[in-house]
């Protein structure tokens, strides 16, 4: 029973570092800007009062927090999280705070606050994650709204920071959350008049959920529920291999199906799912 249990925790502690890995590149896996509204060309500073003179006064506003925002994501991007994280704080934060339209304020608390927490989550600073991530969800009905797909995976980002705590209840009730956010926004895509729609926004939400599935079943193990663990990760390999799904998707779900298996000590999981491996 204890090399049972052993086994359960080292596995679970690994799938944990590939998680907060994978986690930290949450902005490159989700849409752009331009994808997640049809706004405007953004305002430079230094642009002339003629070009200016276009623009609202609420896009001249988001236009400078952006000026000041994109350099320090390249660096949150490029790994250096410790003068993202300072840059963020000094900079972006105080900046947003001030702005005085809602909608800019909270996309940029927003983006900020959620730049901070996946450093945070790199860093393995669990708590102080999960406070940044839960603190968003204050931002998140003004910019970019509860029917955006950054809903659940902030849902799944609160879930992971609290796996890292061992809060395995808590991770649990999350990750469920995001998952039945996440199907109204599937269905209405999969139903949309729009090809790209239907094919590439979908199936990145249906990659997404199935992310979230295997977090999940990761969450069972470390619970004791091997009969769900196994379940649940066979579900996250049906959503990942449903049509117009990244591959990057598929491969994770496979290497965290992979450990799941191990850690259940079923011989044909642990065949089932290392074919899985080979195949995928």
């Amino acid at each position: 029973m204890s090399s049972s249990l052993s086994k359960i925790a080292s596995v679970t502690a690994f799938s944990l570092s590939v998680i907060c890995c994978l986690a930290q590149n949450v902005a490159a896996q989700t849409k752009s800007n331009a994808q997640q509204s049809e706004q405007k060309q953004r305002i430079k500073a230094h642009d002339s009062v003629t070009v200016t003179a276009n623009f609202t006064p609420e896009e001249i506003e988001e236009g400078k927090l952006n000026d000041i925002y994109q350099p320090i994501s390249s660096l949150e991007r490029n790994g250096d999280c410790d003068v993202a994280i300072q840059r963020y704080e000094s900079e972006v934060l105080p900046a947003a705070e001030k702005a005085k339209f809602d909608v800019p304020r909270n996309k940029f608390l927003f983006l900020t606050n959620r730049g901070i927490g996946n450093c945070l989550l790199k860093q393995q600073h669990f708590q102080e994650a999960e406070q940044r991530f839960q603190k968003i969800m204050e931002y998140l009905p003004v910019w970019p709204g509860t029917d955006d797909s950054d809903y659940p995976i902030n849902l799944r980002q609160i879930g992971t920071a609290q796996m890292g705590q061992q809060h395995w209840e808590a991770a649990e009730e999350s990750l469920k959350k995001s998952l039945s956010v996440a199907d109204p926004q599937i269905d209405k895509a999969l139903k949309s008049d729009f090809e790209f729609t239907r094919t590439e926004q979908a199936g990145f939400l249906h990659g997404s959920q199935a992310r979230t599935t295997a977090y999940l079943a990761i969450v069972y193990v470390r619970e004791g529920r091997i009969t769900d663990a196994l379940a649940t990760a066979d579900l996250a390999y049906e959503r990942a291999t449903q049509p117009h799904i990244p591959a990057a998707f598929l491969k994770e779900i496979v290497k965290l199906g992979g450990l799941v298996a191990q850690a259940s000590n079923d011989e044909n999981a642990i065949r089932k799912w290392s074919t899985r491996n080979r195949s995928d």
